[in-house]
Order: structure tokens, then C-alpha cells, then sequence
């Protein structure tokens, strides 16, 4: 990628990353304590729950996100493809052409059955974290453990959740070249891709994934909950 398109491909899309990535995370926290408040939380279940309402919530910013900076990151990648994808505000605008508004959802569903489960099973390892923390006489409460139980329970969601991400990303980018991503719904996609390319197919960005998503949130609710004890003293 640095050889054929230079060092600004990887930043195709970073402004909007920047603006929606913000309010996507504060809808999340919203719904999460909102989800804590009323259903509890400190049991799987409930913990689960909590992150199943934040991912509910942030999706309203989240997948319009997802949805233009994947279209700009396989800009130049395929042969035909509907408009240009060089930057946001032109793969704004062929979206609205080409799709309408519709198109910036269009993969609202399948972004669902990956971000609730890897929300969920982050919160609820970040609550297993913590009773064994406990069980074991760590101190809980502390920056540090925080950070190494969130960084844990989100690398290991990541993960398990990869193959629900491939499938989520090829039909968000289907838009781009219909015939070449002619899926039709997420099953027919995980068929397709199995048969073309094989189960490892499924696992393709992986090891991206966590290192992306463990750090993120290793930083994240650490600094959530610390600037949230402040503004409550």
C-alpha cells in the first residue's frame, strides 16, 4: 500500500474518523449507563446487556462512519466501482446519489450482530475480570488494572468477533461494485467467501483488529471512569 499509493492511503477518511468517532463513543457511554441503571449491572447477563444498549445507541453515528471510511480505504482497489472514493465528502455525495440515505445504513443489521456481541463480551470479561481480580486480593480500582483488564477482555472480543466483521465489511463496502460483492444478505456472503477463498478468509484482519480495538478501549473507559469520579466528587 505505502509503495503503490503513498502514506496518505492510510489516512483516507481521518477526518470524518475524527468528527463521528466522538459522538459515536459518548451515545455509547449514554446507553451503556443508561442500560446500568435501569437493568444493573455485575452479573454476565447484565454486564452483557450494558453493551448491548451503548452499541444500540452509538450505531446511530457508527455505521454512517464505517460505511464512508471503508468505501475510502478500497479506493483505487477494484477494477469498476461506482464513483470515486478518493475522499469523504465525494463518497458523501455518491452515496447520497447512487444509494440515498438508505445507503449509509445499509449494513445497520449485519453491524449489529458484530458490535453487540463484541460489546457484550467485552463488558462482561471486563466484570469476570474484575471478580477475579477480587477473588485474587488485586486492587481493582486502580488505572492500572483498568487498563490491563480492559485491554485483555477487548483483545479477546476482538478476536472472537472477526469473522461477524468480514462479513459486516464486505456487504458495507457492496455498494462500491454490486457485481463483484453480489451478496445477497449475510448468510449468502459467509457462503460465498468460504467457498471462494476458504474459512481462513473469515479471520482476515485479525491480529488489526485487536491491536486496534484492545488499545482503544484499554484507554478509553479507563478514562471514562476516572474523569466520571471526578465530575461526581
Amino acid at each position: 500500500m505505502l509503495r503503490s499509493e503513498g502514506i496518505g492511503a492510510f489516512y483516507k477518511g481521518a477526518a470524518l474518523n475524527a468528527a463521528f468517532t466522538p459522538l459515536a463513543r459518548g451515545l455509547f457511554v449514554l446507553g451503556m449507563d443508561t442500560s446500568k441503571q435501569h437493568v444493573g449491572e455485575g452479573t454476565t447477563a447484565r454486564d452483557f446487556a450494558a453493551g448491548t444498549a451503548g452499541q444500540l445507541v452509538a450505531s446511530l453515528a457508527y455505521v454512517p462512519r464505517d460505511v464512508i471510511v471503508e468505501r475510502c480505504a478500497i479506493d483505487g482497489q477494484l477494477a469498476k466501482q461506482v464513483g470515486s472514493s478518493s475522499s469523504s465528502s465525494t463518497v458523501l455525495g455518491t452515496i447520497m446519489r447512487a444509494e440515498g440515505l438508505l445507503g449509509f445504513y445499509r449494513a445497520y443489521v449485519p453491524h449489529q450482530f458484530l458490535w453487540i456481541p463484541c460489546n457484550g463480551l467485552m463488558l462482561a470479561f471486563v466484570g469476570k475480570g474484575k471478580d477475579l481480580g477480587v477473588a485474587a486480593g488485586m486492587q481493582t480500582s486502580t488505572v492500572s488494572f483498568g487498563v490491563l483488564n480492559t485491554l485483555s477482555s477487548a483483545s479477546a472480543a476482538a478476536w472472537l468477533t472477526t469473522p461477524i466483521d468480514v462479513i459486516k465489511t464486505r456487504l458495507q463496502i457492496a455498494g462500491a461494485n454490486p457485481e463483484l460483492f453480489s451478496y445477497n444478505g449475510p448468510l449468502d456472503c459467509v457462503t460465498k467467501t468460504v467457498r471462494a477463498e476458504g474459512v481462513s478468509a473469515l479471520f482476515a484482519g485479525a491480529s488489526g483488529r485487536v491491536l486496534y480495538l484492545g488499545p482503544a478501549m484499554a484507554l478509553f473507559f479507563p478514562i471514562y471512569d476516572a474523569l466520571k469520579k471526578l465530575l461526581l466528587e
